[in-house]
């Protein structure tokens, strides 16, 4: 069991969640579970690539990101690219279960390491299960060594 702050507020297109939230001090550390190690976000701070990446960077091989994505111009198709990037630039897994309703895009997805959609629940509530694996992840980060050949130095 873990527990997180969200850390970036949605203050954007008519809402302000800093009128009623505080922010987090910081990203939880990413924990052991039985499908590898995990990392935590909650909605828009999926919008934020640094946060996924430090969570990568400290070993998360997925990333959890329960949200309640609000309904607007493009949204839905920004939900989905955003967790689709998310697990391509970070070679992981992305759980992002998502609120159903006449206010939010519902679209709950998992998504793996490759960037590939394994599961789209669309506007269905319920639960779906996927195959995660950390063996998988270490595969995608061998090929494709995104973490290792970063250049924090220049940027």
């Amino acid at each position: 069991v873990a527990t997180y702050q969200k850390a970036h507020l949605y203050d954007a297109l008519g809402t302000k969640e800093s009128g009623m939230l505080l922010r987090g001090r910081g990203l939880s550390r990413p924990g052991r579970t039985p499908a590898g190690t995990a990392g935590m976000l909650i909605c828009y701070d999926l919008r934020f690539p640094e946060a996924s990446r430090r969570l990568a960077l400290d070993g998360a091989e997925v990333l959890v990101a329960p949200s309640a994505w609000v309904r607007g111009p493009g949204k839905e198709s920004q939900w989905v690219a955003l967790n689709r990037a998310r697990a391509i630039e970070n070679g992981c897994y992305v759980i992002a279960p998502a609120h159903v309703g006449n206010a939010y895009c519902g679209r709950s997805l998992a998504v793996d390491p490759t960037g590939r959609v394994l599961l789209d629940m669309k506007k269905r509530q319920g639960v779906a299960a996927v195959d995660v694996s950390p063996s998988v992840v270490r595969r995608v980060r061998r090929a494709m060594p995104l973490l290792k050949s970063r250049r924090p130095d220049i940027y």
